[in-house]
């Protein structure tokens, strides 16, 4: 896989696998290894903690304000040009796949085995 970024744009893929590697680390040290066996929806709560991380730095480093903007401005947010993009997107924009993972994870684990 190729991956392209401009500027901090490498942000958002650190951001994923690093939270994600902290927050299972954090829960295993916690409360020992089986509990991704038993509870596999938590490594949702590790995506959606990821994409808050995600947004709040992108919107630091693109100087673009914190506040999710509304549906409607969403084509704003996706077409203007900024200095730190991953794979020709803005960097805080990468926060909406990273919270649709959360809910596919979140479904899955939930889901009888």
């Amino acid at each position: 896989m190729i991956f392209w970024w401009t500027g901090w744009g490498y942000l958002a893929l650190l951001s994923l696998i690093g939270v994600f590697g902290l927050f299972g680390a954090l829960l295993t040290l916690a409360f020992g290894e089986q509990i991704f066996d038993t509870a596999p929806w938590l490594w949702a709560v590790g995506a959606v903690i990821a994409a808050v991380v995600n947004w709040v730095v992108g919107c630091r480093v693109n100087r673009k304000p914190l506040k999710v903007p509304r549906l409607a401005l969403w084509k704003s947010r996706l077409s203007y040009r900024p200095p730190n993009r991953f794979m020709s997107l803005p960097l805080e924009v990468w926060s909406a796949p990273m919270m649709l993972l959360a809910a596919v994870m979140l479904v899955r684990g939930l889901l009888p085995a």
